[in-house]
């Protein structure tokens, strides 16, 4: 399996980044399934890896880390360390065998003889450009036609430059150009194409039965471990010619994956199926044929990648921000290790790796620490006055869910605004998938991505007719009750000044509120169901809709569910007070008490409100600031006889600043 540009000997070189298979073969049990544990005495010694000395500490930091071992190393034992390029080298003449595809879509295939001579001639003059050094001219030798496939022979030095000729464009078409090797018998790259998609022909189907007994044999269900070591030693692999042509290797790991997602009923159960994966020993010299490891498993939590070929980080860069739960990763055995910046390259990609090449690098109170952050979350700003925002949000979520005609109807006019856009990049919840964005796309007003002004004002849609023709094209959606999951939802409001006065009585503008809400909400689609986040920003003016309000404007953004962590406030960890001590501050104390404070509110949390009350409370009765009889609370357990108790007694021994009270209290 090809792992990066690494030149392309004819036989058994070793700067190859593929996988590579090795002298030594496996031992077979009787159901003839591969014995994993079947390595040779010198090979298990050298898998040690100093097991001897790791062996004496026997601390709990040394338990975690010997169970994550566990859960790759004492599954997986290693075979003798010989080497070789799995491919075999040689075709049995001095030419090299090039396939080359497309030409059959070019205006050249109606030509009297299919277009060849005209593609012969454009290959030569290709490998013949300017800037090639070739001694002599290159010349296609020998050519033949195999169904699709225009085979030509060239001499070894032109490979390369043929080679990098792949994709060039030929008389309208695009042109597919890869090494080619009969002894692939049949099992070619359209084959594992077909296989990843799922396709039922019976080369496929075979195909796919011969890869799920190879995944059922490297499956340790008990350890949650798949074992993809030594692939290219596999003599199910092997017999199969998977590794003898760059077309069936680049399409190999792709497919494998795609047939162990084929094994699943749920997305859920596949990724719970899985903590670990062994890519050891497979000599890749780069990720890039296997980086559909991070879809397939985007949860793992142990990696195994020892003994490959990886020289830096940039070998490794496709899985940068992926495998968020990683905690343990071995790359030992690769040149990379070697590198002074390895150990930080690797704690920034990974923000919960704990173990790497074996060594604790990360406590678990250290990747806890993490999780704060560096702001604190503050509690959502919602000034309302009559309850105007608050019972027009209320209404709009469940008209929108249920009625969108008679919404519209009720509180938008000829000259409210409506537009949508997709943000695609924004980070995922975990445990999701994202559904397609089909039915939002071509009327996204991403301004980022269209920079037409045409296309821009076309996806501004005004006027209550507009906006309800592009509702109706919408999914359907199903929002959260706010009452009884008010946690599910972070809503702002803000009064606004100077809005245009639809009367024109006003030549300074009239008052109105900017209200933002965030969550998520359902989107149904016949029998499958959809969760999506989404962003919406209105401009409320009066009118003569339902309350004497219109929506002026009205923004949504749509993203992949992204869960509602962002916006959930830190419980205190303040820590008890002693008598004796003054109160320690609490990093999330209110600078102040707003008109809101101890009030409920449209997402706000029932606990939340409890605890404003009882600030409220021990405030009335103490004359202390909020921030310091909120820190009272928090220190007691939220105990209002306990802090009342501790006050008193710091009070009385004199402990407590001025500032700790309210003006005229003291």
């Amino acid at each position: 399996m090809k792992g990066g540009k690494a030149p392309r000997g004819r036989s058994g070189g070793s700067d190859r980044g593929g996988i590579r298979k090795r002298g030594a073969a496996k031992r077979v049990d009787r159901d003839g399934d591969l014995a994993m544990d079947a390595g040779s005495a010198e090979g298990r010694g050298k898998r040690a890896r100093g097991n001897s000395s790791r062996s004496a500490a026997t601390g709990p930091r040394a338990q975690t880390r010997d169970r994550a071992l566990n859960a790759i190393q004492k599954a997986i034992a290693s075979n003798s360390d010989s080497q070789a390029n799995i491919r075999q080298g040689g075709r049995g003449s001095n030419l090299e065998q090039v396939s080359v595809q497309g030409w059959k879509q070019s205006k050249a295939a109606s030509n009297r003889d299919g277009g060849i001579e005209s593609l012969i001639t454009f290959l030569e003059k290709k490998l013949n450009s300017p800037d090639s050094k070739a001694g002599s001219r290159a010349r296609i030798t020998k050519s033949r036609v195999e169904g699709d496939a225009f085979i030509v022979s060239i001499r070894p030095e032109l490979l390369d430059r043929m080679l990098k000729m792949n994709g060039f464009s030929f008389a309208g078409a695009t042109l597919t150009i890869q090494t080619y090797d009969p002894s692939t018998n049949g099992l070619d790259q359209a084959m594992l194409s077909e296989v990843s998609q799922n396709g039922s022909t019976p080369s496929a189907a075979d195909t796919k039965s011969k890869m799920t007994a190879i995944l059922s044999k490297r499956y340790f269900q008990q350890q949650k471990l798949l074992n993809l070591s030594k692939l290219g030693s596999d003599p199910d692999l092997l017999a199969m010619g998977i590794f003898n042509s760059t077309s069936t290797e680049s399409k190999f790991f792709p497919a494998l994956m795609k047939v162990w997602e084929m094994n699943f009923d749920s997305t859920t159960a596949r990724r719970e199926a899985v903590e670990s994966v062994s890519l050891a020993d497979n000599q890749l010299a780069n990720i890039t044929v296997i980086t559909t490891l991070a879809q397939t498993f985007p949860d793992l939590k142990n990696l195994d990648l020892s003994n490959n070929n990886f020289k830096d980080s940039q070998s490794l860069i496709g899985w940068r921000w992926k495998f968020r739960n990683l905690e343990f990763l071995d790359l030992t055995g690769t040149p990379f290790s070697a590198d002074p910046a390895f150990k930080d390259t690797m704690l920034k990609w990974y923000p919960k790796l704990r173990f790497l090449n074996n060594t604790e690098v990360r406590t678990a109170e250290e990747v806890a620490a993490q999780k704060k952050t560096p702001i604190p979350v503050q509690a959502p700003h919602f000034q309302d006055e009559s309850q105007i925002a608050e019972n027009f949000v209320k209404v709009f979520f469940v008209g929108y869910d249920n009625n969108r005609a008679d919404l519209l109807k009720g509180v938008y006019d000829n000259n409210s605004t409506f537009s949508l856009n997709v943000n695609t990049t924004a980070p995922r919840a975990q445990q999701t998938d994202t559904a397609t964005w089909d039915p939002y796309i071509k009327k996204s007003r991403n301004l980022l991505k269209i920079n037409h002004l045409p296309a821009r004002m076309s996806r501004a849609f005004v006027g209550a007719e507009k906006i309800l023709e592009l509702w109706n094209t919408l999914p359907q959606t199903r929002h959260p009750d706010i009452g009884t999951h008010p946690e599910e939802w972070l809503i702002e409001c803000f009064p606004i000044p100077g809005l245009p006065d639809p009367s024109g009585q006003s030549a300074t503008g009239v008052g109105g509120l900017l209200i933002m809400v965030h969550g998520k909400f359902e989107e149904i689609n016949g029998p499958k169901v959809d969760l999506r986040s989404f962003d919406r920003t209105f401009i409320l003016g009066p009118g003569g809709g339902m309350g004497g309000i219109r929506v002026i404007n009205d923004i949504l953004c749509l993203r992949a569910h992204g869960g509602h962590e962002a916006w959930m406030l830190e419980q205190p960890t303040v820590p008890a007070t002693q008598p004796g001590q003054p109160p320690v501050q609490s990093q999330v104390a209110p600078p102040a008490a707003p008109d809101s404070y101890g009030m409920p509110a449209p997402g706000k949390p029932e606990t939340q409100l409890q605890q404003e009350q009882l600030v409220m409370q021990i405030s009335a009765k103490t004359g202390m600031t909020p921030q310091y009889s909120e820190m009272a609370l928090s220190g007691n357990g939220w105990n209002i006889d306990a802090a009342l108790k501790n006050f008193q007694e710091l009070k009385t021994q004199g402990q407590l600043p001025p500032e700790a009270f309210l003006p005229g209290a003291v």
